[in-house]
């Protein structure tokens, strides 16, 4: 008997109503995954200006990257008007996700003490620089965030902090704040309770190095740098092997040794049969001690070869290995476009063009593939259709506009430029 395909559940977040108040990267990347889990994202942007990525220098790549799977509302918070329709939402709605400065909700009357009044199940989340605490009233952003907790240190040259090259504090904390409101949603149905989190990214950025904090106590001293004038990985891991090696055509391979299997795995790929079941090298500490003696042979061997050569090899002998990837050469990665059910983009329509962005980077066996269902869309382009369904009428929407309470535009980028 041939096995029926398993039947696939509709999205796990199907039903879920989210209000975003957000902008550039941290907010906007928590509500995109909330919508491509399935929840029914509303971004909350003001009329004058929207999600200030919108004016970014960049081709509107930040913009386009975080905004799939939502529909656009340009309101005004700061009004009597706009708070009576925000209240409506609320009412409506399950969460309310945003990254504004230190207060700002309270400062407006929109917080969720309020919010709790109107709707006990609501769940709040802020992406903030720090959770309460001394800290907690800065305004924080994600390279601050990396120079403060460590993470520049770490990562840079001696006397020199380097970020790392994404805005990984942003979508790190955004992350842990979408897990605190999967957690919320859990409990409200033993409890029919709402929640209020935070999520900081300074706090991000500590947990993340949390295993070198322990170590430079351990230790009494910091660690060093992990930057290029410490000759690299090699030298920063504690691993026999852990680096790059230049290979005959130039494009350099990083190769990684963390166990026995790998060890003889390399062996055999790279011809050092007097080395795989040598004693000075049958386990890791023992590699550790004649790193530099094993990675001048090895860099001997593989400047020889091919990339496709000494990785076709590595491969064979199930050796972690990896290229030092572009963006570009991201692109067309074979299993990114190749992987999983039809591949690992999203479709991504920027004008006559159509690009790719990453799905979410987990899949699930019973639930739906994750798609672009919904595609970046203008400053309140849904404005009309959102107002009606909460009951306001035609002339009632026009009133609004009159006010500049709310505002629906044609345009993507450069808002402050726009005409109504």
């Amino acid at each position: 008997m041939s096995k029926q395909p398993q039947k696939k559940h509709a999205l796990p977040l199907q039903g879920v109503k989210v209000l975003e108040l957000s902008h550039i990267v941290a907010g906007p990347s928590g509500g995109m995954i909330l919508g491509d889990l399935g929840a029914e994202v509303i971004k909350i942007e003001h009329p004058a200006t929207g999600d200030t990525a919108r004016s970014h220098d960049n081709a509107g790549g930040t913009f386009y990257t975080f905004n799939r799977n939502k529909r656009f509302l340009a309101l005004d918070l700061r009004g009597a008007k706009g708070k009576a329709i925000f209240e409506k939402l609320v009412a409506r709605a399950d969460i309310v996700l945003d990254n504004f400065a230190p207060g700002a909700l309270k400062r407006m009357g929109l917080d969720y003490a309020w919010a709790r009044g109107v709707n006990k199940r609501i769940i709040y989340c802020s992406v903030k620089g720090f959770l309460p605490g001394p800290y907690g009233d800065r305004p924080f952003l994600d390279e601050l965030a990396q120079m403060a907790g460590g993470l520049a240190f770490l990562t840079g040259l001696k006397d020199q902090p380097m970020r790392a090259g994404a805005s990984i504090t942003d979508i790190g904390a955004a992350t842990y704040g979408v897990l605190g409101i999967l957690a919320a949603l859990y409990r409200r149905e033993q409890t029919g309770e709402g929640e209020c989190i935070e999520s900081g990214l300074y706090e991000t950025i500590v947990f993340w190095v949390s295993q070198y904090i322990t170590t430079a106590q351990m230790t009494g001293a910091n660690p060093l740098p992990r930057g290029a004038r410490m000759s690299g990985m090699g030298k920063a891991m504690g691993w026999g092997v852990y680096q790059l090696f230049d290979t005959k055509d130039g494009k350099p391979v990083f190769i990684a040794v963390t166990g026995n299997r790998h060890w003889a795995g390399l062996c055999d790929a790279l011809g050092f049969a007097d080395w795989k079941d040598a004693p000075e090298f049958s386990n890791n500490r023992k590699r550790s001690a004649e790193k530099f003696r094993i990675a001048e042979r090895i860099a001997d061997v593989v400047r020889t070869l091919s990339y496709d050569e000494v990785t076709a090899r590595l491969y064979k002998g199930l050796v972690p290995y990896a290229p030092v990837g572009t963006p570009l050469d991201i692109v067309d990665d074979k299993h990114m476009t190749e992987g999983g059910d039809g591949g690992y983009w999203l479709p991504l329509k920027v004008g006559d063009k159509t690009l790719r962005v990453p799905k979410l980077p987990f899949a699930m066996l019973q639930s739906q593939g994750f798609e672009a269902r919904k595609q970046p869309a203008a400053l309140g382009e849904h404005t009309d259709d959102i107002l009606r369904e909460l009951g306001y009428g035609d002339a009632d929407i026009a009133a609004l506009k009159a006010d500049k309470v709310v505002r629906r535009t044609n345009r993507m980028l450069k808002i402050d430029e726009a005409d109504d």
